[in-house]
């Protein structure tokens, strides 16, 4: 085996060339090539390196590599760290999490997964309710502190706070934060930020005030616009093609390849479901899948569809395959190829868990 020395005269000693070749290979290949030496570390850490590594493998829309899962406590209903979850049938899961330096203090906080965004992640940080008072100054600093908010590259590790929201964050209802981050158009991330404008909680609707983060600027911007939402569907908006969508409440509403699709359940027919699709021009619903849970096996019934997602074409084949993504007893996730009906364990856990977030997850080194 022949061993890369970029310290030669040859074409891995000239950067250009390095660049060009670099730029082309797979994320986690460019990972590993920060271990040659020095010079190749700086380059690949260079934020316009990652940015034309991202433009030259990610395409509007690319494919996700895996799932995000982040479980809670059985007994406090608390988030613990999350899991990447490869679609690969790999059992070396990875974790998702703030890598913060160890701190005692930051034990009395939580961090829970908001949104994943085409390789970037939103995080919501909440204190723990302590049962103990007195509190010492560094507990009562945390709790001072309330939510906080970060965006981070779970393929990087890096991450970073997300500064004060340019309305009040009320933590119960009202408020969302949408992140933003379409890597193909520019390197840098939004976070749009609705939060109600009134306190009336009784109101069917609410009249929303909204801000917009630019990662760019790291400043807010105040939006004079004051949408109505009903109340309860504030929270399952979906972001596609540069706009954010809601949907009232049904088995599943989300966003695959830049379409929008609605899983709902077929009328008298248990573990049957059709996933519509919204055409281009908003015009209508029209089905395109289905799904049949019943083929799949399990002891107590439980599934749960968390997503659609694509996978590249195979080496002998010119069409992408589509799965949908099922959770089975709290144990198991399936992919469930909804070509040919077919399905497939990819992760199983033998104590069983409560997953409350399934998200997709896209591998880029971009937006941080």
């Amino acid at each position: 085996m022949k061993h890369w020395h970029s310290s030669s005269d040859g074409v891995l000693g000239d950067m250009d060339l390095l660049t060009e070749i670099l730029v082309r290979l797979p994320v986690k290949d460019v990972l590993r090539s920060k271990c040659v030496c020095k010079k190749w570390k700086s380059l690949i850490c260079e934020p316009q390196f990652c940015y034309e590594h991202t433009l030259g493998l990610c395409s509007p829309n690319p494919y996700p590599s895996g799932i995000l899962l982040q479980r809670y406590n059985d007994l406090t209903l608390l988030p613990k760290k999350a899991d990447i979850i490869p679609f690969t049938n790999d059992s070396n899961k990875r974790f998702a999490h703030l890598h913060h330096a160890y701190n005692k203090l930051d034990e009395l906080r939580h961090y829970r997964i908001q949104q994943s965004c085409n390789g970037l992640l939103l995080w919501q940080s909440t204190p723990e309710f302590v049962l103990d008072p007195p509190y010492d100054a560094g507990t009562k600093e945390v709790l001072h502190q309330g939510c906080s908010f970060y965006v981070s590259n779970p393929t990087t590790g890096h991450y970073v706070p997300v500064d004060q929201f340019g309305h009040e964050f009320h933590r119960l209802f009202f408020s969302k934060p949408f992140l933003v981050f379409e890597p193909w158009k520019s390197p840098h991330y939004k976070i749009i930020f609705f939060a109600k404008a009134d306190g009336d909680r009784k109101k069917l609707t609410a009249k929303m005030k909204m801000s917009v983060y630019s990662s760019a600027t790291e400043s807010w911007s105040k939006v004079d616009l004051l949408p109505s939402f009903p109340n309860s569907n504030l929270s399952y908006g979906v972001y596609c093609n540069g706009a954010i969508h809601w949907y009232a409440l049904v088995v599943y509403f989300g966003e695959c390849g830049g379409n929008l699709h609605l899983i709902v359940a077929r009328k008298d027919e248990k573990l049957r479901y059709d996933i519509l699709e919204l055409k281009e021009d908003y015009s209508e619903w029209i089905v395109r899948y289905y799904i049949d849970l019943t083929t799949i096996e399990s002891k107590i019934s439980h599934f749960g569809v968390s997503c659609v997602v694509r996978q590249p074409p195979k080496e002998d084949e010119n069409e992408e395959t589509k799965l949908a993504i099922v959770s089975v007893d709290f144990q198991k996730l399936v992919a469930y190829n909804l070509k040919d009906h077919s399905s497939r364990i990819f992760y199983e856990e033998q104590a069983g868990f409560v997953p409350y977030i399934q998200l997709q997850y896209f591998e880029t080194l971009a937006g941080m």
